[in-house]
């Protein structure tokens, strides 16, 4: 249709609305006058507009992280240099995509309350219509704003839709993550080989992460010496995993001496780490350097110069000076540092010097 024909009929229909309206105008501006209520001041969304706005700016921002760490694991030169990126990048790729979810639920229900709002809007708009129409200016004004209502509510509409599709493919994209880090299992027999594979490097490794942690004993217990010992009888540190890996004491045929304990099982990643006994937390590593040591773990003080290490984790949830409970759950599993899947490293010291953590453990 040509623009003149659309500005004729546009013409034509306003003339029709006329005539329909003006012999009943009188009778409705009457019944307005007779007593009609105030109708009710349009909301003002600007506040859900420039929060929506912050959470597209979050999300950007979120997405550009999970790009760079996508881009990381590409740029591996080697398949083995790709695995290891893969398990070293992907408690980034996790977080990354959780809080993407958890900014597309945000706006799912900030857009949902428009959305609310709007319809109350709207039908409060509809009932000044049908009711009242006090005026032709104002009935051309109450039309004009009703259609804005309906459009903004349609595109609130889409905006949700939108957000919905994108969250389930985060989702997907979460389960994904999820499942190839419990597919990779710890498993001591890779770790042996990727030991002797380099038994003087890692040798001299272990040897500088005992002195550092040494280090770190003896200045907890320059206090924990003083103090009776306050953990009672130990628990394990888990609800879900059973399945020693790797023994305390020597392993690979005597080449290296393991100062704890590995409790693994199928599903181990993100697991709680539970408290074996209430104490006071004196560490609480995340500062990780990959391929190397015990990644990120805390340490928890018993008095009476005994603590209990939790190491390799993927997240912790407990920060230096916390007071806890025996059961609580102060990390989650994970593999990182020197690992070769998810799993528990669980060690006792007593007076600085590792012990069988299992002649602690009452069950």
């Amino acid at each position: 249709m040509s623009k003149g024909k659309r500005i004729f009929a546009l013409a034509l229909a306003a003339l029709m609305t006329l005539m329909v309206i003006l012999p009943t105008l009188s009778m409705l501006v009457h019944a307005t006058n007779t007593g009609s209520e105030e109708p009710t001041e349009q909301r003002d969304f600007t506040a859900e507009r420039n929060k929506i706005a912050e959470l597209n700016d979050s999300y950007k921002e979120l997405e550009a992280q999970q790009k760079k760490i996508d881009s990381q694991i590409s740029n591996a030169k080697s398949e083995k240099q790709k695995q290891e990126a893969i398990k070293e990048q992907i408690d980034g790729q996790i977080n990354t995509t959780t809080k993407q979810i958890e900014l597309l639920s945000e706006r799912i229900d900030l857009l949902n309350g428009n959305i609310e709002q709007k319809q109350v809007e709207m039908e409060q708009k509809q009932t000044q219509i049908d009711g009242t129409m006090e005026l032709l200016a104002k009935l051309d004004q109450d039309f004009r704003e009703l259609n804005e209502i309906k459009s903004e509510i349609e595109e609130d509409k889409s905006a949700v839709e939108g957000d919905k599709a994108e969250m389930a493919e985060k989702k997907e994209e979460l389960d994904d993550q999820f499942k190839l880090a419990q597919d990779k299992i710890h498993d001591i027999d890779a770790m042996e080989k990727a030991f002797m594979a380099n038994k003087a490097e890692l040798q001299k490794q272990m040897k500088q992460v005992q002195a550092q942690m040494q280090a770190i004993y003896d200045e907890i217990n320059r206090e924990s010496m003083n103090v009776p010992y306050t953990g009672g009888v130990m628990q394990w540190p888990s609800r879900s995993l059973s399945q020693i890996t790797s023994s305390y004491g020597s392993r690979f045929g005597g080449s290296d001496f393991h100062t704890g304990i590995d409790i693994a099982g199928s599903g181990a990643y993100g697991t709680p780490v539970l408290a074996a006994a209430t104490g006071t937390v004196k560490v609480a590593n995340t500062a990780v350097t990959p391929g190397y040591g015990y990644g990120k773990y805390v340490i928890i003080d018993h008095g009476g110069g005994i603590q209990t290490l939790y190491a390799h984790c993927s997240a912790l949830n407990v920060s230096v000076g916390q007071t806890v409970a025996v059961g609580q759950q102060i990390a989650q599993v994970g593999s990182t540092g020197w690992s070769t899947g998810p799993h528990i490293h669980f060690e006792v010291r007593k007076n600085g010097q590792s012990v069988n953590p299992l002649s602690y453990v009452g069950g």
